[in-house]
């Protein structure tokens, strides 16, 4: 069986309208834009691509805001530095530093980067919904509920599965890949992607209608999460409170509220820093890393950078205004 070639490129370059051609034609068009100064805008890219199968490792030295057509294949995007905050319709995500985060298909995506070198992998939509026909989900029905890794067990099972197949693109000759080989990695990845990310297969067996997880129980935890904010609170807490097991929260999550559990966390408590730093006082001494601590942000700069992902600006600006 011929071996599959493994065809790699590089690019650096510091003119936007260059990038964002290339990456219109790599990927999907979209629109892109450096949030801060222009001047500090650099893009490095380094490709490889064998059969269907993509890796690419990018890095935007800037700020960028992007509005993405619709992806049409499947795309995962695995953070190697920075912070992505990602709307998609109804959806909103963030990701930082050694997380991975799927771009939902057939749905327009407004990125905000800030600082990003990221690893992306790309491959046909079917080779995912394949599998998941094997798992008994018909293709019309399969969706993915959510974009981020139902557990960080899963968000550390997709980076090693990211970084076999960075070693395997990067180790072959050039006589290529041999095709069966290939053919199990990109198994491998449908696999690990079915099983990391929320979607129709996981939830099939246990929650068939609308009626198998009562709104009541997920109130009940959106209500504690409201309550305990400020506290360190874990997934079991969470479900405990609400009545549920952890699996049948992320699922009754993805359901009502199309996010997961700590994803709406996040969201509580940036909404609670966001409102005390617009009604702070910088005079009587407060300052952006006392109201982070207050709202469970131990790490300052993770804070910033998922402030400015979901309101577009510095907490540091908003303490000022």
């Amino acid at each position: 069986m011929t071996p599959i070639p493994v065809v790699r490129g590089a690019m650096q370059s510091r003119d936007l309208g260059e990038v964002q051609e290339l990456m219109s034609r790599r990927y999907v068009e979209h629109r892109t834009r450096v949030v801060g100064s222009a001047e500090r805008f650099v893009f490095r890219s380094a490709s490889a691509a064998a059969g269907p199968l993509t890796v690419d490792q990018l890095t935007y030295q800037a700020g960028m805001a992007m509005v993405v057509q619709p992806f049409t294949s499947l795309v995962v995007v695995s953070l190697l530095d920075g912070q992505i905050g990602v709307t998609a319709g109804r959806r909103h995500a963030l990701a930082g530093r050694g997380e991975a985060l799927l771009y939902p298909p057939h749905v327009g995506l407004d990125l905000l980067m800030d600082r990003m070198t990221y690893q992306v992998l790309q491959l046909p939509l079917s080779t995912v919904t394949r599998l998941a026909a094997r798992a008994g989900v018909a293709e019309a029905d399969f969706r993915f509920e959510a974009m981020t890794a139902t557990t960080p067990a899963g968000n550390r099972q997709w980076l090693a599965t990211i970084a076999y197949l960075t070693r395997l693109l990067a180790g072959s000759d050039q006589s290529g890949i041999p095709a069966l080989l290939l053919d199990a990695a990109i198994d491998t990845v449908a696999t690990a992607t079915l099983s990391v990310f929320p979607n129709t297969t996981m939830t099939r067996g246990y929650t068939p209608g609308p009626g198998q997880i009562a709104p009541a129980a997920i109130r009940r935890a959106v209500a504690f999460i409201d309550a305990h904010g400020a506290d360190p609170i874990t997934l079991d807490q969470i479900a405990t409170a609400a009545g549920l097991s952890s699996r049948a929260l992320q699922a009754g999550f993805r359901r009502h509220y199309e996010t997961t559990p700590t994803g709406y966390l996040l969201k509580v408590r940036l909404e609670h820093a966001h409102r005390d730093l617009q009604a702070a006082d910088r005079t009587t001494g407060a300052t952006v890393a006392g109201i982070a601590r207050r709202w469970g942000f131990a790490d300052h700069s993770r804070f910033t950078a998922a402030y400015r992902a979901a309101y577009g600006q510095l907490p540091s600006h908003t303490l000022r205004t």
